[in-house]
Order: C-alpha cells, then sequence, then structure tokens
C-alpha cells in the first residue's frame, strides 16, 4: 500500500510510534506545540518516548517554517488521545508566552493544513481544524495550542490558500 507524504516536507521516520489506519479515517487535524523550542528537541523527544507512554505525531514545523514529517498519514499518530485515530497530529517548535509561533510557521502550517483538507476532503474550518485542548480535552492540555500558536489564524489563512 503506498503511503502519503507531504510534498517538500523533511522525512524523519519515527518507527514503532504509531499503529495502523487509513487516510478514509482522518476527517480531523489537531494542533499543536511542543512545550519546547525546536524541530530536532520535539522529534528526540517521541524518539526517546517508551512504551506504555510512547507519544507522536504526523508533522513537526520548525521555527524557520520547516516541515518535518514523522510518520504517513495513513499511521495513526498518538497526540491527542480521544481523537487519534481519527486525526492528523501537526506539532509546533513553540512555548505559551514565550516562543510563540512564527511568521513562517504560520505560513507552512496553512500551507500543510490547506494540502491536507484538500487530499482528505477534511473541510477547512474550526470544527475540523482544532487545537489539542478542543480535540482531547481529557489530557489535560489546557495551553496547547493557546498561548503560543492562533489555529484560528492558521485556518483562515489556510482557506486563502
Amino acid at each position: 500500500m503506498a503511503e502519503t507524504w507531504y510534498p517538500g516536507a523533511k522525512i524523519e521516520r519515527l518507527a514503532g510510534h504509531s499503529s495502523a489506519g487509513s487516510l478514509l479515517q482522518r476527517r480531523l487535524i489537531v494542533l499543536h506545540i511542543t512545550a519546547g523550542i525546536t524541530a530536532r528537541s520535539a522529534i528526540d523527544w517521541f524518539k526517546a518516548s517508551k512504551a506504555p507512554g510512547r507519544v507522536s505525531a504526523h508533522c513537526v514545523i520548525d521555527r524557520d517554517g520547516t516541515v518535518y514529517q514523522l510518520l504517513p498519514f495513513e499511521e495513526t499518530a498518538w497526540h491527542a488521545s480521544g481523537v487519534n485515530s481519527a486525526s492528523v497530529g501537526i506539532e509546533h517548535a513553540a512555548v505559551p508566552e514565550t516562543a510563540l509561533a512564527t511568521e513562517e510557521q504560520y505560513a507552512a502550517s496553512a500551507r500543510l493544513v490547506a494540502w491536507l483538507c484538500r487530499e482528505m476532503a477534511i473541510p477547512c474550518d474550526r470544527k475540523h481544524v482544532l487545537g489539542h485542548n478542543e480535540a482531547s480535552p481529557k489530557d489535560g492540555h489546557v495551553q496547547c495550542c493557546s498561548g503560543a500558536l492562533d489555529a484560528d489564524r492558521v485556518v483562515r489563512m489556510a482557506v486563502g490558500l
């Protein structure tokens, strides 16, 4: 079966940090912040996570707008427990109130969200593009994304593409 990768992404395959799935399951996009200031630190943290607490995301967007893809979109990433099987997870290297998302991250995130919405026939609106705290509130990540990334702005920008 073919794997779906975002054109232009830098591939950093994260083995053993996902479960089976399909594009047909994906009906949401969940935006996250890493609570660290580099994509590399987030990728290394994912790689170091161990069962039963392994974590992952499909993509990480660095502060310069570089998109790293860790998993093909068919696979289920472990990023927002309540909606993992139905969603694509996108991390942004940012920290609430100290290292807010950059203009480059907003632009890259909007392009990625627009592409995902087209590829997967996901409506590009705030009912389908959510912050982690909105998508899976029981996870307790109340500052993910609020305080560092404006999900409304990402969606507005994506709609314009």
